[in-house]
């Protein structure tokens, strides 16, 4: 992941991705928000229109994590392009996904379970990310650049949270799996409860590796704040989820409160990057 946040074009990317994501959940606020009897063709319209938006944001963030890979390809960074090759795997899983329903006009099982793989695919890299740095941890413990790694503000105490982070992005796999079968009370509770605890430990996580001084730049907090928003909105979810609302006007009502937080959450990070475009101009 640094080697995209470190590089303009693909940060660029990524803030082009957050705006026409954010765009696309205001259309889905707005099908929402007329959801009822008289205006289901309307309301169908709107969300229709949301999700190819939003498939066309997550083809910005393939994007940039290609271009990314680009670059360590043009550097003979072999082994950070194979890392970067398999992000680009499980961002175009998440894609497919996105694509799949905005092409079925509405979420099915297949979009869910095909972004869930790739979701999937990030928290085994993230994994592989912690057991190497471990294993490097170990070996300084062990030998004279133990010293030398502190002074280099405490880059040996990483592993623990590469592996929260793949925790965090598994619970998270799980839960876009569950929505597959979202219909029903109990798998809509189910899902949006773990979203929201996956999205919380990445949030966590990010937040500790602030406090410990690996992450310094002024983009993290909305970083944080972007992640704790989306965990809420996943939250809100599984209450949505476990309600019994007595009439499509409600149900909409319900829907938008909890796609307005997600936006919300989308909008920061999308200032966060944003921030960092800034940062790597300079």
């Amino acid at each position: 992941m640094e080697h995209i946040i470190k590089s303009l074009i693909p940060v660029a990317l990524l803030v082009a991705g957050a705006v026409v994501f954010v765009l696309g959940t205001a259309f889905l606020i707005a099908a929402d928000a007329t959801l009822s009897p008289s205006t289901l063709g309307a309301s169908s319209d709107l969300a229709q229109a949301g999700r190819w938006l939003q498939f066309l944001a997550g083809a910005c963030a393939l994007g940039a994590v290609c271009t990314s890979g680009w670059e360590l390809i043009l550097r003979s960074e072999l082994a950070a392009g194979a890392e970067i090759a398999a992000v680009a795997l499980g961002t175009l899983l998440l894609t497919t996904g996105l694509l799949v329903s905005a092409a079925s006009n509405g979420p099915t099982p297949a979009a869910a379970v095909t972004s869930a793989v790739g979701i999937g695919i990030w928290a085994l890299l993230v994994l592989s990310r912690a057991a190497r740095t471990s294993l490097a941890e170990q070996g300084l413990a062990h030998g004279a650049r133990a010293t030398a790694a502190g002074s280099r503000g405490g880059r040996g105490q990483q592993a623990d949270l590469w592996l929260a982070a793949a925790i965090g992005l598994f619970v998270l796999a799980i839960g876009w799996g569950f929505t597959s079968a979202a219909s029903s009370r109990g798998p809509g509770i189910a899902a949006g409860l773990l979203q929201a605890a996956g999205v919380a430990v990445l949030a966590g996580s990010v937040a500790a590796a602030r406090s410990r001084r690996l992450l310094r730049s002024r983009a993290v907090p909305s970083v944080v704040a972007g992640l704790a928003l989306l965990a809420a909105s996943f939250f809100a979810a599984a209450i949505v989820a476990g309600l019994a609302f007595g009439t499509l006007t409600a149900l909409g009502a319900g829907l938008a409160v909890v796609t307005a937080v997600e936006l919300a959450g989308v909008a920061v990070l999308g200032v966060a990057a944003w921030a960092q475009v800034r940062e790597l101009y300079r």
